[in-house]
C-alpha cells in the first residue's frame, strides 16, 4: 500500500518535471517577461497634456515593465508621442416617448512611435462601447459614463503597449 502511494508520488514529480522541460524547450515565456524592456530600455513619452489619465496609465504600464521614462529626448532613445484623445457619443436608439434609450461612446487616440534610425510609425486606436441611458437615473448614468471612459483609457494604454511590443521597425 505504502509503495503504491510512493510510486504515485514519484510519477507525479516526474510528470511535472517533464512538463516543465517540454514547456521551456518550446520557447514558452511567462507573460510578464515579454521583451519590452529589451526593445525599449529607455523611452521619451511626449504629450501635450502630461497630467492626462491616459498618459498616467501608459507611464504606469511602462514603469511596470521596467522601462526608464526620460524627461527630455535623447539621441538613440525611442519617442512615443501621444496625441490628444477624442471622445464623442451618439444616440443609437430611442424610447417610445423620444427619449434616449441607448448611447454609443466613441474613444479615439492617435499616437506615433519613433525608434532610433527608423521611420516614425503612426497608429490609431478607435474604441466603441454601448450603454443604456435612463433619464430618471441621470446622476448614476453620468458616473457610469465616467467609469466607461476610464476603462476605455486603460484598454487604449494596453493597446499602445501591445503595439510597441509587436512593432517591426521599417528603415
Amino acid at each position: 500500500m505504502q509503495s503504491t502511494v510512493r510510486s504515485f508520488f514519484y510519477a507525479k514529480i516526474t510528470l511535472i518535471f517533464l512538463s516543465a522541460v517540454l514547456i521551456s524547450g518550446c520557447g514558452f515565456h511567462l507573460k510578464n517577461n515579454n521583451g519590452l524592456i529589451e526593445k525599449y530600455p529607455k523611452i521619451y513619452l511626449q504629450s501635450t497634456n502630461t497630467n492626462d489619465e491616459l498618459i498616467r496609465f501608459i507611464k504606469t504600464r511602462l514603469r511596470g515593465a521596467g522601462i526608464e521614462l526620460l524627461s527630455q529626448p535623447e539621441a538613440g532613445v525611442a519617442i512615443l508621442k501621444v496625441y490628444p484623445e477624442r471622445r464623442s457619443s451618439r444616440i443609437i436608439s430611442l424610447y417610445v416617448n423620444a427619449q434616449n434609450a441607448e448611447k454609443e461612446k466613441s474613444y479615439n487616440v492617435n499616437y506615433s512611435i519613433q525608434s532610433p534610425g527608423y521611420q516614425t510609425q503612426e497608429f490609431s486606436i478607435n474604441l466603441y462601447r454601448d450603454f443604456l441611458e435612463n433619464s430618471s437615473q441621470a446622476l448614476a448614468k453620468s458616473r457610469e459614463a465616467e467609469i466607461l471612459t476610464k476603462e476605455l483609457r486603460g484598454i487604449a494604454a494596453d493597446s499602445i503597449i501591445a503595439t510597441m511590443l509587436s512593432l517591426e521597425n521599417k528603415k
